[in-house]
């Protein structure tokens, strides 16, 4: 039976700070572990009862976990202090993350990395679960230590190593209160029954025992020791018949155990140490034998230590050329380090290059000892390419709002934003959704009364809308809807609609053309084709349309095309690893420092500087109904729109 090892570590509790780790067991296979701080008077005694409410906790679903967690923030703060907290809660094979005041960390075989961090605000996550996964849970204050623990995984230590070198520097903070961290991962039970046992398998122990070699009729050896309460004092009869070769033959095998344990080692000098210590004490437990069998027992021993050391030696060689043939790579690795800020692109080739290096260099010295070297360099370099990659997968995507709440079946196929608020058009229904990102307040404009809506903008504080010619209002409660141009040619088959400074421009495939809109004391002017050139764009194939400054196109092929007073000019990206090549969307404006490209059909959303310089590359599954993304970096925030269902991310994870 496969169970979890939670281990905790706590900091040092005071009047106004105290932290804790809970847990509550809902079944056989689920489990909400939470490692918590509260900050305040009487931290103490809040704490034990958020405990108590931690520990009768039982999990029915995702939605009712986040409930349980804002009623926790809320009780907390009714007693005048503030919660710190992070959840995992493991059921079967898959996990949900909770935090608020804390990080969520996983190490999942060679995938090391923060998952979930949070100062103020609840965020939640979802995913699957492996027997193999070891996930660090810590409070806001303890999120230090998270490099240091990274560091180590990275390095090779186990989990127990880890805690053993995290508790003192922990317990060194000068107000440690608020600092809790819990190590979660898997044993299977019974593990450590079997290693207790064999570990108290020894030569000499505090009750009877007899050992027998019988490997040769002619070779017997027998061991007799009575009981004692000390067994350096009292050694009982030795009698030994035979001859220095074939004890030593007979008892070469025993020398694997040794060898295997000499490979664990980190430095050769603290395994002799506990070689000499144990010929001391051998020496001690059999002074009271005759001084000719002394002699074949201590030419025994030497031959062996002298084996170990030979062995050393070779192994230590094999290290220092190992490391030797290493010293270019990591000079290149250094290099890459050094020039990411200025060239990450570079940065990024440089690394893959070097971990290629490393795999071929591994294969050359498969039957090396200190093979295992490269194997923790290729662990290192692969996790230093995951950091700077920019490339970042997320199970689950958090929902920001569902548009059922304002209409049962509400269906968006078109967003804008400005500022605080999100403008969202259901064409099929002709109606407009104002949805406030702080407050998450709604209005909605009518648009029923007109034969169609098909696209809209938002330009600073005024929403355009493509529908009988072409809308607008204001983003002001209340505002009315007005007509600022009729039905014409230029609009009539117009497809979308954008907007930049005092000017609007319509796409109308019908006319091939691009039109422009000038506004002026009178109102809106007459329209003016815009398109300077002939440029065999396929104005039936554009799938999105972006301004800020310049114009932005994007096609169903994946194509991403720029233009500026009327002409094409060159835009190509760099640093992309697969190019787009189903349809994509564009999204930026005057505000945006770049641009944000969805390819649906790829699960991704790619970020680039407006210069073409890939930045960061988003996937889920979640991201393959999605219509239509927009992005304020102000909040970092990217929000994407599938259906009826409103997604946010973060842009920079």
């Amino acid at each position: 039976m496969i169970r979890l090892k939670v281990t905790p570590v706590v900091g040092l509790p005071q009047f106004t700070g105290w932290s804790q780790v809970a847990e509550s067991t809902s079944s056989a296979s689920t489990r909400l572990i939470s490692v918590f701080a509260i900050s305040g008077k009487h931290a103490g005694n809040v704490g034990r009862d958020v405990s108590d409410k931690i520990s009768d906790f039982y999990y029915y679903d995702i939605e009712q976990l986040h409930e349980f967690v804002l009623d926790l923030v809320e009780f907390v703060k009714e007693n005048d202090c503030e919660l710190f907290i992070s959840c995992a809660l493991i059921s079967g094979n898959s996990s949900v993350f909770v935090t608020r005041g804390g990080s969520v960390f996983l190490k999942r075989k060679e995938k090391i990395g923060k998952i979930l961090f949070s100062q103020d605000q609840i965020k939640i996550v979802k995913g699957s679960y492996t027997n193999d996964d070891v996930f660090v849970l810590t409070t806001l204050q303890a999120s230090q230590f998270l490099n240091e623990i990274e560091q180590k995984f990275s390095q090779g230590f186990d989990v127990d190593i880890i805690i053993t070198s995290v508790v003192p520097g922990l317990h060194a903070q000068t107000d440690s209160s608020l600092s809790a961290i819990v190590f979660i991962n898997q044993f299977l039970e019974g593990e450590e029954n079997d290693e207790i046992s064999t570990s108290k398998e020894s030569l000499f122990e505090r009750h009877k025992k007899i050992v027998e070699v019988k490997d040769e009729p002619s070779l017997e050896a027998s061991i007799e020791i009575d009981d004692a309460d000390d067994l350096d004092d009292q050694v009982g009869d030795l009698k030994i018949s035979a001859d220095l070769p074939k004890i030593f033959v007979n008892n070469l095998s025993k020398l694997k155990p040794l060898v295997e344990k000499l490979k664990s080692l980190a430095k050769v000098g603290i395994f002799m140490q506990l070689i000499f210590k144990k010929i001391i004490e051998t020496i001690k437990k059999i002074r009271s034998l005759k001084r000719k069998k002394l002699v074949f027992v201590v030419a025994f021993v030497l031959v062996l230590l002298v084996l170990i050391l030979s062995y050393a030696i070779s192994n230590r060689k094999e290290a220092e050329k190992i490391n030797s043939l290493m010293i270019p790579i990591q000079e290149r690795l250094d290099l890459a380090q050094q020039q990411l800020n200025t060239d990450p692109i570079s940065s990024r080739e440089i690394v893959q290059e070097a971990i290629s290096s490393l795999e071929k260099l591994h294969k050359e010295n498969l039957k090396s000892s200190a093979v295992k070297l490269i194997d923790e360099k290729i662990i290192q370099t692969s996790n230093f390419y995951n950091e700077i990659s920019g490339k970042k997968e997320i199970s689950e995507l958090d929902v920001f709002y569902d548009l059922r709440l304002v209409k049962s079946d509400y269906i968006a196929n078109g967003i804008d934003a400005n500022g605080n608020k999100l403008v969202l058009l259901d064409s099929e229904k002709k109606q407009v959704v104002l949805l406030d990102i702080p407050t998450k307040k709604v209005e909605v404009k009518d648009f029923s009364s007109y034969e169609y809506a098909r696209d809209l903008a938002v330009n600073e504080n005024e929403v355009f809308v493509l529908s009988d010619g072409l809308k607008s209002f204001n983003l002001t409660q209340g505002s009315e809807i007005k007509s600022i141009r009729e039905l014409g040619d230029s609009n009539r088959d117009a497809t979308f609609i954008s907007a930049y400074d005092r000017f609007v421009y319509v796409i109308s495939p019908e006319k091939r053309e691009i039109y422009r809109y000038s506004k002026g004391e009178d109102g809106y002017s007459d329209p003016i084709g815009w398109m300077q050139s002939a440029t065999g764009l396929k104005y039936s194939e554009i799938t999105s349309f972006s301004i800020d400054g310049d114009i932005w196109l994007s096609t169903i092929d994946g194509q991403i095309k720029k233009f500026s007073s009327g002409r094409e000019v060159s835009f190509n990206t760099r640093g992309l690893n697969e190019e787009f090549s189903s349809s994509v969307k564009i999204f930026t404006n005057i505000n945006q420092m770049n641009i944000y490209v969805l390819e649906a059909d790829k699960n991704r959303i790619v970020i680039f500087s407006k210069d073409g310089e890939f930045k960061r590359e988003i996937k889920s599954v979640s991201l393959s109904t999605v219509g239509a993304i927009v992005a304020s970096e102000v909040q970092n925030k990217i929000f994407a729109v599938s259906g009826s269902i409103i997604f946010e991310i973060p842009i920079t994870l």
